[in-house]
């Protein structure tokens, strides 16, 4: 009824995923829980430490990845639009 999923994701050192769009309307949301995780948007990483957020437009090709040395993970909440 919300259609929503919800992951918690983690990342090891150096590791990276690129994934390709989602249908238009999708929503992901990104929040860390522990350590350090960019987020690639719009075609630019952007850096989020632990407690930080990132809301984005999913139809395009984005991404996740951790350049530290220590484990990283977040949760990841993909809204998909009502279809009537």
């Amino acid at each position: 009824e919300l259609n929503f999923e919800l992951f918690v994701i983690e990342l090891l050192p150096s590791c990276e995923h690129l994934s390709p769009p989602h249908e238009h309307g999708v929503i992901e949301h990104v929040v860390v829980v522990d350590g350090t995780v960019e987020v690639l948007v719009d075609g630019v990483w952007k850096s989020l430490s632990k407690g930080e957020g990132l809301r984005f437009n999913a139809n395009q090709v984005h991404g996740y990845r951790n350049i530290t040395s220590k484990t990283s993970s977040f949760h990841d909440i993909i809204h998909y639009p009502l279809k009537l």
